[in-house]
Order: C-alpha cells, then structure tokens, then sequence
C-alpha cells in the first residue's frame, strides 16, 4: 500500500487561491463581463477620461439597442451599425436581465473613472466633459430604463433598472453643480498675401 502524503489546510486554500487568481475566468473576467473584448480594448486604448465616457455611452447603447431590436432602423442605421461592428464587435445579447445588468454595472463603472479623476485633479478640464457627456445621455436612458422596467414581471429586472435610474439621477445632479463646458472652436485666421 502506497501512501500519499497529507497536505495541509493552508496548502489547499493557498492552491485554491492561486487557481482563482490566475485562472483566465477568474476575477478580472468576473469584472469586466458587462462589457465586449472590443469595448475592454477600446476603453483600455483611450485614456482620456472623456474620450472613456463616450466609449461607456456606446456601449450602454448598443445594449439598448439589444432590447429594442434592430427592426426600427432605417438603411442608413442598419448600414451604420454594420461598419460599427468592425470596430465594436457584434452587439451584445444575452437575456433582457443580463442586458440590463450591463447598462446598470457600465454607468457605474463609468461614474467610478470619473470619482478617480475628481479624486486625482478636481480642476481637471476634461472632467466636467466627461460629467456633461455622461449626463446628457443619461438624461435619454432614463426614459428606455422607466419603460423596460415598468413591462417587466421580474423582481431583480425592476431593481436593476431603479438602481441604473438612480445612478443616472445622481450623474444629472452632479452635473448641476459643474459649470457645462464651452466648446473651443479652432479658428485659424487666413492671412491674405
């Protein structure tokens, strides 16, 4: 009879950890699956806090545009939506539940870049861009949240959809207290010769 040594308490957890750690559906994947490969990379290649936003705008429409389908589009939509997907990837599906959730966790995430920049540089120009460009557009998905949420029959679908309302109400009333940035125009003064 062949006996195997006995391992630890501590060795097993610590082997678990490492699994979970390291493993590619671990914790990072958990983190980021409200949003596509395509996005993550979009969103790591554009550090500009504003440029960030407008990526987490996109994205919470494209999921909209999940829910609603594609058969309202005109032409030129359907044509515009197919030249997107080279660079977006395909849209998002995945259950109106798992949908909602994504468009709830993005403007969260996107809220939490912008409470880091604050942090960091409270005077940062680009910080009351990014406030106004995120709080015009939730100002448009409240209304597409309300009427998700008041067709739905699931429990979690309804606080999911009151949570996403509320964070768009708190980004609205944070951009009252911002002054709305004025758009510098380039005017280039021709000379005459």
């Amino acid at each position: 009879m062949v006996l195997m040594p006995q391992r630890s308490a501590v060795q097993i957890v610590f082997g678990i950890l490492l699994l979970i750690f390291f493993s590619p559906s671990g914790v990072e994947a958990q983190r980021n699956d409200h949003l596509t490969k395509e996005e993550i990379e979009l969103v790591s290649f554009n550090q500009e806090l504003d440029k960030r936003i407008e990526i987490y705008v996109k994205a919470i429409e494209r999921r909209f545009l999940s829910l609603n389908g594609t058969s309202s589009l005109s032409k030129k939509e359907l044509k515009r939506l197919q030249k997107d997907s080279e660079k977006w990837g395909e849209i998002p599906n995945g259950s109106q539940t798992k949908l909602l959730s994504d468009i709830d966790r993005i403007i969260d995430e996107a809220i939490s870049k912008i409470e880091d920049v604050a942090d960091r540089n409270m005077k940062s120009d680009l910080l009351a861009v990014a406030v106004y460009k995120l709080s015009d557009s939730a100002r448009s998905f409240i209304p597409r949240l309300e009427a998700v949420r008041d067709k739905s029959d699931s429990a979690r679908e309804v606080a999911i959809a009151n949570n996403a309302i509320s964070l768009c109400q708190d980004v609205i009333a944070a951009s009252s207290k911002l002054e709305r940035p004025t758009k510098k125009k380039n005017k280039k003064k021709k000379k005459n010769s």
